[in-house]
């Protein structure tokens, strides 16, 4: 599994997240604390407390998970 940091500023961004996420062919999760979310459920993604660094966990390939991560590289932290 690749983990980035990951953090958001405004509800367009996280609206634009799991759009890009939800097309991805692999599991993607949001982890706060205890608490995992799946990434592709923006209900799941606004059940997190959104103020601090979540914790970006990716279930794909490596070669998979960096072309993700290239487009949704605006969001790291």
């Amino acid at each position: 599994m690749i983990k980035k940091s990951i953090k958001f500023t405004s509800v367009n961004q996280i609206k634009d997240f799991v759009n890009i996420t939800m097309a991805q062919p692999f599991d993607i999760d949001l982890i706060a604390g205890r608490y995992v979310a799946d990434a592709k459920s923006i209900l799941s993604v606004f059940g997190l407390d959104l103020n601090s660094e979540v914790t970006l966990g990716i279930h794909a390939s490596e070669k998979e998970g960096e072309a993700y991560l290239a487009r949704i590289a605006r969001f790291l932290a």
